[in-house]
């Protein structure tokens, strides 16, 4: 078995409803989209940074002065292409977050939109990852796993894996359809439909799963050049 084999511990993709989670109201009936930042943790509070892209991000701004739950934000840059925020969060006992951190786990991908949570979470072992589960259960959390699979001890996952099924199904339509051809042969207009979706929500799972890819890409060339050194 070589290195990059091993497997070292377990990466869980869960949904989870908006309700009263953090910023839940700001995302119902828009077309924003909410991603925490991963970052190295300093502390035991939620993970602090998240991007807005979307025309209705003024409304995250009033959530966020009136959440019982925020203890202080700031905006820390604003551009065409979203806003960044910083933001310090009490802890919600017994919410999705103070579950997953009892169960050693760490978010490595949170993203919210319309139509809900995503978020993706490393667990050191499947026993962790069953008990965290349970744990859900057991407060009524609604949680829907759509992905459990072992984690490698590199890092370094295979090209497609991160890439939920829906976002992989609306990559595989996306090329079929010729949508990334020059010049198009299907509309994102087109395509939504076949999906079943709004335009808008297919234009930001082709943008996670470009970027997913993308990365995986660059990171394939990079440790291709440091071996050849």
């Amino acid at each position: 078995m070589r290195d990059d084999d091993i497997i070292a511990g377990y990466e869980v993709e869960l949904g989870y409803p908006l309700g009263d989670s953090y910023l839940g109201s700001a995302l119902k009936n828009s077309d924003l989209e909410i991603v925490f930042v991963p970052g190295v943790p300093v502390s035991s509070g939620p993970v602090p940074y998240f991007t807005v892209h979307g025309s209705d991000a003024d409304v995250v701004e009033d959530v966020l002065q009136s959440h019982s739950d925020v203890e202080e934000f700031e905006l820390v840059s604003s551009g065409s292409d979203g806003r960044l925020y910083r933001c310090q969060w009490k802890l919600q006992d017994g919410g999705i977050v103070s579950t997953i951190q009892a169960h050693d786990g760490i978010v490595r991908e949170m993203v919210g939109t319309n139509e809900g949570w995503v978020v993706s979470v490393f667990f050191p072992t499947n026993e962790h990852a069953a008990k965290f589960h349970d744990a859900c259960l057991d407060r009524r959390l609604e949680i829907d796993i759509r992905r459990v699979e072992p984690s490698r001890i590199d890092g370094h996952p295979p090209v497609n894996d991160g890439l939920s099924e829906k976002q992989l199904t609306a990559l595989e339509l996306a090329f079929s359809r010729g949508y990334f051809e020059t010049p198009k042969e299907a509309s994102l207009t087109e395509i939504a439909d076949d999906l079943g979706i709004s335009e808008q929500a297919l234009s930001q799972r082709l943008r996670r799963a470009l970027n997913r890819l993308v990365a995986s890409s660059v990171d394939d060339a990079v440790r291709g050049r440091s071996r050849s050194k």
